[in-house]
């Protein structure tokens, strides 16, 4: 049976990773904080530590032009023809008008600026957000920059892609001055801290410094050798007079306006056009953002323009086409650990990112093979693009643990995680150079890797190549451990004789290659136990190797060529998908096929397991993701992406499941729901459920008052335009049963008092606690533990007398510490009783007084409001007194309402605590919580109970009431249960 379902069963949108910058440039405020516009939203960063601090909703399509006004907390975004408009991160307007895609915004004071490609320029109040002006300019001046020059009240320059300036009135609307240009388009303009002065960028390299008053160029740099001038900037301090300007190579100049020469050169600072360089203001510090993704922080310690990196954040600046969580042992790694996600991208970047923190994102040094080389480029620094990688936390303290075969690299490469760096060994069957058209050459180039797995011990890597071998490594030391088959290797004897021209394996005696894959090798695993290897291949066999002695056990032909190979280590599972569109699940251990998932329509990019093994999860090249229920063999999830998904991959807890898509510079997170609720699988899904993709989320590492600021505020707006709930349904009618909130472990433990105390009694008696000397005193700080008095060197001297103490009979001066000796040694008790009787503290009563606790003050106060209440609510105060107490409390409670047969009066309390207690039960309020309460309190005062007829009827009436409470709770469960189980289609 198939359904339609709205949205996705397992997938929720959560988060992106990795998504930092664009080529859109920055916005830097006063306040230090760094607007950024990432695809479809933007992010606002806090200058400190570079974590971002808000992030927007995604807008309809990606944003060209980014703006803040501090005044109103206002940012003005431009998506094509309209500018969105945010009240911090909450879209509130939206701005249209043009005629054509938005270029650039400019906001000075009240007034917003934008210029489009249909040579428009608007003026937009960003007070009330109304259009007040529009200027069109003439054909032969088409609008490329704005620039507000200081001090110029009421005046934007513009520039042109014919290389003409227009200093333009938007008071007036009137065009004040124009600047003939220097034959090439305006790219980048920047006011100079020079009042009338401004840097002009063009597109042939040129920046001119221009007086605007007397339109003279005051000097003229070139930067022609590195492209167009893409951003501009002045250092504002006094320290150096320094302009940096952008390049579309990725370097970043620094200009010294006094000697009038290039200072020096940040080469590589981006691997993409430069899009911003803004200094901060008076700091020597500089900030730059590129199309690389990257968003990076210079300083100048020294007067030399000599800039070290201070800080930065990046991610892929190429989509990464294949992910994997590191760290799967869960028993052992439950911290973040599992949090942490390799990825490989086109970028030929190998990458960690930390799904929590994303400031400890990382890309691995390939630092070994940047001194090996010597080149200059950057891209030429690292290797090729992964094809596959495998990781192993068993001994990552110990020596490398990653291993990464690499497209167009005959070799693999090891990592080491703990240093997030490449190791030192490569991985290859022929070392050094071999000459073209001999045998040895061609077994280099059929040992060209494929695939990669390690062993389960982190000892070995498997190593699967283009010849359909698999070959063996030790990690620690890099050297050869043989492989599969055993022939695949020859003896050392043979390899001297093969390096000859002509040479051939017909000498060889162990030349038997009948077990080799006859294609290339898509993927090796290796089992828990180290006993089994498994090899797939393109010649559609799934292969059995022994991991010790090397000979192939089984071959399985699956009909189709095998595509990608994935292992579950605790359950013996393997899933082959095929290029026939087919997901097959095998068990190792009988080698028989379990399971087989027909479904998808183009090609199977990637598969993994759920850390339970209860589900597989697929992507499709158009974009579909499967979730497959394995004890079912059904499909319980069906989603599709704008973009096709190229790697899936699934957190050890199962709480998140992260995609990687085409196109895409990012890591999407999606929550699991099946991991924070329950989700049925009644039916399979007929169609896919169209699903948006994530954005970025703040990280809230960052300070309180960062918090306060950025974050916070948005909340509490929305939070007040927002209308409250009203629930349509009254949770006082009668038809209702409406359970407790107290803390489920509290009014439990009344059911197992007794048990409890008898747990909490000492095993041994309590000692008594030191006696004192009896010369000396002693002092009781607390009820329990006596000490000693201090002896005070001020009481040891003699003090003189008060002349009233003076004339007071030596014999009735009580000694201290002593007392009188003859009234308390040696009275009898009748003169203790006249002796006492005036200055006694306690009264002498006429009758039996007991001391009542304070619920039976409450239930005496209830029972005295009743008139006032009309008999309803009078006991409200008691039952929220009651769940105050821990278990023992309300256990001391009810004990002390009535102390036995003799007691009259507290009789009449066990009365009223029966008369809360049904009033409580007719109004079906604390359910559960009063049904503990009525058995403890039967259990305490059953004796003084079943003696007394009155409380005994008492205890008759709200035995029936509680009855009928139970059986309509009763029924609503039953009425619930039938309902589950017809929507749901199960058997109970």
């Amino acid at each position: 049976m198939t359904s339609v379902f709205t949205q996705s069963r397992v997938l929720q949108s959560f988060r992106a990773l990795g998504v930092v910058a664009s080529d859109v440039p920055v916005v830097l405020s006063r306040t230090g904080f760094i607007t950024v516009a990432t695809g479809k939203s933007f992010q606002v960063y806090d200058t400190e530590k570079l974590t971002p601090v808000a992030v927007s909703s995604p807008l309809p399509k990606k944003i060209r032009a980014l703006q803040t006004v501090l005044k109103h907390n206002r940012t003005f975004a431009a998506v094509g023809r309209n500018i969105h408009v945010f009240s911090r991160i909450t879209e509130t307007h939206v701005l249209s008008g043009h005629q054509a895609p938005i270029l650039q915004l400019l906001a000075v004071g009240d007034v917003l600026f934008s210029i489009a490609e249909d040579n428009t320029m608007r003026i937009w109040s960003t007070t009330d957000l109304e259009l007040l002006e529009t200027i069109t300019f003439e054909a032969a001046f088409t609008p490329t920059f704005l620039l507000h020059p200081s001090t110029y009240l009421n005046k934007v320059l513009v520039g042109s892609t014919q290389g003409a300036l227009q200093l333009w009135n938007v008071h007036t609307l009137k065009c004040v001055f124009a600047f003939k240009g220097w034959g090439s388009e305006v790219t980048a303009m920047a006011q100079s801290p020079a009042v009338d002065v401004v840097a002009i960028g063009l597109a042939d390299g040129r920046i001119l410094l221009h007086n605007l008053k007397f339109d003279t160029t005051l000097m003229t740099f070139s930067q022609s050798k590195e492209g167009r001038v893409t951003s501009l900037s002045f250092r504002a301090d006094d320290k150096a007079p320094w302009l940096a300007s952008g390049t579309t190579s990725g370097s970043v100049l620094l200009w010294n306006l006094e000697t009038q020469r290039l200072e020096s050169t940040i080469l590589g600072a981006h691997e993409a056009p430069i899009a911003s360089t803004v200094f901060f203001p008076n700091e020597p510090l500089l900030l730059t953002s590129a199309g690389d993704n990257a968003l990076k922080i210079w300083i100048f310690d020294e007067l030399e323009a000599r800039g070290r990196l201070l800080k930065s954040r990046s991610g892929h600046k190429a989509p990464p086409t294949k992910i994997r969580y590191y760290g799967n042992d869960v028993v052992q790694k439950t911290d973040g650990t599992v949090c942490q996600i390799l990825s490989a991208g086109q970028d030929r970047a190998f990458r960690l990112f930390h799904t929590a923190r994303e400031q400890q994102s990382t890309e691995l040094s390939q630092g070994p093979l940047h001194k090996k080389q010597r080149l200059h480029s950057s891209d030429e620094r690292k290797l090729p693009p992964i094809l596959q990688f495998a990781a192993m936390e068993t001994r990552e303290k110990d020596w490398s643990n990653v291993v990464t075969c690499h497209e167009s690299e005959v070799p693999a490469y090891v990592w080491t995680l703990e240093r997030k760096a490449m190791g030192k060994k490569v991985l290859q069957q022929v070392e050094g150079h071999t000459t073209p058209g001999s045998i040895e050459h061609q077994r280099r180039l059929d040992s060209k890797a494929t695939a990669v797995a390690i062993s389960s011990c982190g000892n070995f890597a498997l190593v699967g190549s283009v010849g359909g071998a698999i070959f063996k490594y030790n990690l620690q030391s890099g050297e050869k451990r043989g492989s599969f088959p055993t022939a695949a290797t020859p003896k050392a004897k043979l390899i001297r004789a093969l390096t000859m021209p002509g040479a051939s394996y017909k000498s060889a005696p162990d030349n038997s290659m009948a077990d080799k894959h006859s294609g290339s090798v898509t993927g090796v695993v290796v089992d828990a136990r180290n006993v089994l290897v498994i090899s797939s291949s393109m010649d559609h066999s799934l292969k059995f190797w022994d991991f010790y002695t090397h000979a192939c056990i089984a071959s399985m032909d699956l009909g189709s060529p095998i595509t990608h190979l994935a292992l579950h280590k605790d359950n013996n599972l393997i899933v082959a998908a095929c290029d026939d569109f087919v997901l097959r699940v095998i068990d190792i251990t009988t080698r028989k096929l379990v399971r087989r998932f027909h479904g998808h329509t183009h090609w199977i990019t990637d598969v993994c397991f759920s850390p339970d093994a209860r589900w597989l999860l697929s992507s499709s090249s158009d974009g579909s993701v499967r979730v497959w229920d394995l004890p079912t063999g059904k499909c319980i999830d069906f989603v599709k992406f704008k973009h096709a998904v190229t790697s899936v991959t699934m957190s050890p807890t199962g709480e998140f499941i992260a995609t990687t898509h085409v196109g895409q510079l990012g890591l999407f997170l999606w929550a699991n729901r099946a991991y924070f609720e329950t989700v049925f699988v009644d039916s399979e899904p007929s169609s896919p459920v169209l699903m948006g993709m994530p954005v970025p989320l703040s990280e809230v590492d960052v300070p309180l008052e960062t918090q306060v600021v950025i974050a916070a505020n948005e909340v509490h707006e929305v939070a007040a335009e927002a209308p409250a709930y009203v629930s349509p349904l009254d949770a006082t009618t009668s038809s209702f049963v409406r359970l407790s909130t107290a803390p489920k472990a509290m009014w439990q433990s009344l059911f197992q008092l007794e048990l409890i105390k008898a747990r909490n009694k000492p095993v041994e008696a309590p000692k008594a606690p030191e006696k004192a000397p009896f010369f000396l005193p002693t002092v009781r700080k607390d009820d329990v533990h006596p000490t000693f008095e201090a002896v005070d060197a001020k009481k040891t001297k003699p003090q003189a007398k008060k002349p009233e103490e003076a004339k007071k009979p030596e014999e009735d001066v009580v000694m201290e510490g002593w007392g009188d000796g003859d009234d308390v040694a040696w009275g009898d008790d009748d003169d203790d009783d006249e002796v006492a009787a005036p200055t006694s503290r306690i009264g002498k009563s006429t009758g039996l007084t007991t001391s009542r606790s304070k619920l039976a003050s409450l239930l005496l106060q209830g029972a005295a409001t009743a008139p006032q209440l009309g008999g309803k609510g009078q006991f409200a105060l008691v039952v929220a007194y009651l769940q105050g107490l821990s278990a023992s409390g309300v256990d001391v409670e009810l004990s002390t309402l009535c102390m036995g047969d003799f007691d009259v009066e507290g009789k009449g309390h066990l009365k009223l605590f029966l008369d809360c207690m049904l009033e409580m039960l007719e109004g079906r309020q604390e359910f559960q919580v009063v049904q503990v309460y009525l058995n403890r309190f039967l259990k305490v005062h059953e004796d003084i109970l079943v003696t007394d007829a009155d409380l005994l009827a008492h205890v008759a009436e709200v035995h029936a009431i509680q009855q009928e409470g139970w059986e309509h709770l009763q029924r609503l469960l039953h009425n619930n249960l039938c309902l589950v189980q017809y929507f749901a289609k199960m058997q109970m």
